[in-house]
């Protein structure tokens, strides 16, 4: 099972996993730990994001890259921060979340498209945007959150079915045979 968790924005790559971000009481950080698997060792990326923030979601294409959308700086932030594996560099991509936000929960049908779903925008938001991996575009489904909220958790199993903890909405996607 891999762990997708948009509060403290961890994103797993199938060797490693990453954490972004974060706030320690009085600091707001913009660096990326790594912890490298099996051995549970951590290192710090020289790659940081785009700017120090709190509550950024992540996900990531297995294998490929991880992501890191929204937060909080000064402001809501919109931007996603793409960090390709295995060099770990970081670029940012055009497409940005349809709202600026923290709080969203993010997850991904690795190999597909990645999902940041809900966030904070002056009250819990319901929509969903979708990164498409192969072009790193952006797309807002139709389908939406049953309700409008933050601080969501997320999680996938290796079949693909992903559930929200907070919404217990599940919703299967297609297995890959590569």
């Amino acid at each position: 099972m891999q762990i997708l968790a948009g509060v403290g924005a961890a994103a797993a790559g199938g060797v490693a996993g990453y954490f972004g971000g974060g706030f320690d009481g009085a600091v707001k950080f913009s660096g990326i730990d790594k912890i490298t698997f099996p051995a549970d060792t951590k290192s710090t990326l020289v790659a940081t994001l785009s700017s120090a923030r709190i509550y950024p979601a992540g996900m990531a294409n297995s294998g490929t890259a991880g992501y890191f959308g929204g937060g909080f700086d000064s402001a809501r932030i919109s931007g996603i921060d793409k960090i390709t594996f295995p060099a770990d560099t970081k670029s940012t991509l055009v497409a940005t979340l349809t709202s600026a936000r923290y709080g969203s929960g993010g997850m991904a049908n690795s190999g597909t498209a990645g999902y940041f779903g809900g966030g904070e925008l002056s009250g819990g938001l319901s929509g969903i945007d979708k990164i498409t991996f192969s072009a790193d575009t952006k797309s807002t489904l139709a389908a939406t959150l049953t309700s409008a909220r933050y601080d969501l958790a997320v999680w996938l199993t290796l079949a693909r079915l992903a559930i929200s903890v907070a919404d217990l909405t599940p919703q299967t996607f297609q297995v890959s045979t590569r």
